[in-house]
């Protein structure tokens, strides 16, 4: 199971071994597909995100490359965690995974004590400190 920390820290552990995902520009695109699991973000619109002031065809093979990266780094023979196609990335909701994030937007008033306990045991620090991007700074403020 991958387990995902963006509250206070970045870390990626997979089955208990630490994942060293080596490029923040990396880090920076896999934070950002988990953070919005489900969705199919095409792939112009995460070029231009990750890499504004880049032309669209460095953004372009920038993105090519970091997820080359991520994919080697993170995705197992029987198990992987994008679905990917000519158009769209997607982080796959499906796939086996934890994130810190989704632990606190669970809570609500109906919450029992040990669910208000765990979400805030995961609750380590602001989400992705260090991290500059302008979609972060929105992520945030939600």
């Amino acid at each position: 199971m991958l387990e995902v920390k963006l509250l206070g820290q970045f870390e990626v552990s997979q089955d208990g071994r630490r994942l060293a995902i080596p490029t923040r520009q990396a880090q920076s695109l896999f934070a950002y597909l988990i953070l919005n699991a489900g969705k199919a973000h095409r792939r112009e619109k995460l070029a231009g995100l990750l890499w504004p002031d880049s032309s669209e065809n460095n953004a372009r093979s920038n993105l090519r490359h970091e997820l080359w990266r991520l994919r080697k780094t993170v995705d197992k023979e029987e198990q992987t965690y994008f679905l990917i196609d000519d158009l769209a990335i997607t982080f796959d909701p499906d796939s086996p995974h934890s994130l810190d994030v989704k632990a606190l937007e669970r809570l609500s008033p109906e919450s029992s004590a040990i669910e208000l306990i765990e979400a805030l045991s995961a609750y380590q620090g602001e989400l992705l400190p260090g991290f500059y991007e302008e979609w972060v700074t929105v992520e945030r403020s939600r």
